[in-house]
């Protein structure tokens, strides 16, 4: 009777995962431990489990779950992790100080600044995980799903000798795409496939007998696969191969893509700036719902088995059935031409022995070297978690090849610490030691966007030149609204509006006097206000809304301020506001040595019931200590 243990059951993983482990033919029994820090999440989980059980028939499956996986590990056969440390609340750090500094990411966990933030919040949990497992289920099968993968992976080989491999479903999903593209069945495609995790590479595709590759690049040079796939196309063109990841995300490994606003409008990018950071806090609630409702019976359950590789592992080791699977596993000379200390992913054979990695050989140089380009940067990472060395993971972060792109030495290491600062309660103690925030002259004083407006209900069209600071905001009905991707969006409601004008409202706080730049974007007509007196007028607008398209200078005393602006709905077809401010009386010691975070404004958030208070810069935010929270 076989024991699984899944830690960080309350996630969306638990669902699709136990649900094929139990589809395996001929288990009938066994003990499922569900482990999460989050109890209320893991409850939903633990109901959703039982109703699933009573579902398929499976009578003689236990459940087992506890907050503390120390309570429930020991004898554990198989190991599966999928926790997530502190993404909620990090998310946006993680996204917006690079976009600071230029570097436009679009999923931001495995590669660049946003994966070596996750890999500081992740990998000393997971390490405490496999220690744990050394301890209570020494001959455990340990599968790691938790991004991100290479880095979690490389750090826990360095620490054990467990048999442990890292799973992502990028490989089988994307040669599926191969063969719709082809138009052939899947079954009959024949393929290899090696690399690394997220960019492993397709080296092989025939079919009865037939190369597909010619027929490939054919169908890669069609719009209709180009419309689809862009990046996948440019890479088919110019490097010859197919790669295992999605166009967004795949351009996150690689220098060409994301450096240039045309570029990524070229590559259809430009939707993808941002897009985990913005829809992840919203997805998770959702997902939570859905787990809650599928739980109660409002929603119908997926009973079938996916194309996830934990249940062909299990069922392969179990009954001996022999499956190949794609793992991110220790490169024991399996592609020679890539570091052998790293880890690859490559094709992997397991029966009743475990875990038995393929022999891949050499990769084609371009594709080997675009991958070594990534190792280095997981390398420098995993030495400086394991040695507590936070400058080998600045040096990651300068060695990330889209970051490179974009930024200069030195403003990578400022943004670093402002991401170490920003991070503080989440990562490391020796990572996040106080430092000062270093404004090279490439790099101005630059609060971040506001986080949080207060915006006003639609208000009837006037000529905004005549509009004047209104006395009574009470009839207003400001409500809060927070950025997506840095900029306030009130499409809908201006829509709605037609011809209107909107209210934007927040409040800086000043330690001391300062001469400060307002800088803003937006799409219509424009008025700001500083303390009830009008700074500022636009009566044309920009379109579309730029960054720092708008820009006013004043001075500031000590204390609370409040900023007013009035946007015209442009016909209904404006969009929203950016705000940021710059401090322009900074001293030269200040521009080159550095600039401390309280000589920059603070914003106020009116809302202090998400226990975050929104500081600027970045590096200066306070926010409320939390645990560590699993996906």
């Amino acid at each position: 009777m076989p024991k699984i243990t899944l830690i960080g059951a309350g996630s969306g993983f638990t669902q699709p995962l136990l649900t094929d482990i139990l589809n395996i033919e001929g288990l009938e029994d066994g003990v499922i431990n569900l482990v999460d820090i989050d109890a209320k999440r893991l409850e939903v989980n633990v109901k959703l489990m039982r109703h699933i059980l009573c579902l398929m028939g499976k009578k003689k499956w236990e459940i087992a779950a506890s907050t503390n996986r120390r309570d429930i590990m020991s004898g554990t056969d198989y190991l599966i992790s999928v926790i997530e440390v502190s993404g909620v609340p990090c998310v946006r750090f993680d996204n917006d100080i690079p976009l600071k500094y230029g570097i436009d990411q679009c999923v931001g966990d495995t590669i660049g600044p946003g994966g070596i933030m996750k890999a500081l919040r992740t990998l000393p949990s997971f390490l405490d995980i496999m220690q744990d497992a050394q301890r209570y289920c020494p001959n455990a099968l340990v599968m790691n799903y938790t991004n991100p993968m290479s880095i979690i992976t490389l750090g826990a080989a360095r620490i054990s000798n467990q048999s442990l491999i890292g799973l992502c479903h990028s490989v089988q999903g994307n040669s599926r795409q191969i063969a719709d593209i082809l138009g052939v069945p899947y079954e009959e495609l024949e393929w290899q496939c090696g690399g690394i995790n997220h960019m492993a590479w397709f080296t092989k595709l025939n079919w009865h007998g037939q190369d597909m590759y010619p027929r490939l690049r054919y169908r890669a040079s069609c719009t209709d696969v180009i419309k689809v796939l862009p990046i996948r196309a440019d890479l088919l063109k110019n490097l010859g191969y197919f790669s295992t990841e999605s166009c967004g995300h795949f351009s996150e490994y690689v220098p060409y893509y994301r450096k240039r606003k045309d570029l990524l409008k070229r590559y259809g990018l430009d939707k993808s700036s941002g897009s985990y950071a913005s829809s992840w806090p919203t997805v998770r609630k959702m997902s939570d719902k859905h787990r809650k409702d599928m739980a109660t019976g409002k929603c119908s359950i997926p009973l079938t088995r996916s194309f996830e590789y934990a249940a062909d592992i299990i069922e392969a080791h179990i009954f001996d059935r022999k499956k190949v699977i794609y793992a991110s596993v220790k490169n024991t000379c399996l592609i020679p031409n890539l570091p052998q200390t790293g880890v690859v992913e490559v094709a992997t054979l397991v029966d009743k022995r475990g875990y038995m990695p393929v022999y891949f050989g050499d990769l084609p140089e371009q594709c080997a070297a675009l991958c070594r380009s990534n190792m280095s940067v997981f390398e420098l990472c995993v030495e400086g978690i394991l040695k507590n060395n936070r400058e080998a993971v600045i040096h990651a972060m300068m060695l990330d090849p889209l970051s490179a792109a974009v930024c200069s030495l030195g403003e990578i290491r400022t943004m670093a610490e402002e991401l170490f600062a920003a991070e503080k309660d989440y990562i490391p103690k020796w990572c996040a030691r106080p430092q000062n925030v270093v404004a090279p002259m490439t790099v101005s004083p630059l609060t971040n966007f506001v986080r949080t407006f207060q915006v006003s209900k639609p208000l009837s069209r006037i000529k905004l030149v005549d509009f004047e600071y209104p006395d009574d905001k009470s009839v207003l009905d400001f409500t809060e609204r927070t950025f997506e991707s840095g900029f306030t969006n009130i499409r809908n409601e201006l829509r709605k509006a037609g011809s209107a004008i909107m209210l934007f409202m927040c409040h800086i706080k000043c330690l001391t006097s300062m001469k400060l730049q307002a800088k803003m974007g937006y799409d219509g007509p424009v008025k700001m206000w500083l303390d009830s007196k009008e700074l500022f007028n636009d009566p044309n607008g920009t379109n579309p809304a730029g960054i720092d398209k708008g820009k006013v200078i004043f001075v500031v005393g000590k204390g609370k301020h409040e900023v007013l602006l009035a946007l015209d709905s442009n016909m209904g077809y404006a969009e929203g506001i950016r705000l940021r401010f710059e401090r322009l009386d900074i001293s030269k010691h200040e521009e080159i040595k550095g600039i401390m975070p309280n000589k920059l404004p603070t914003f106020v958030e009116e809302n202090f019931e998400r226990a975050i208070e929104s500081v600027s810069p970045m590096a200066a935010r306070r926010l409320e200590k939390k645990n560590h929270s699993q996906q």
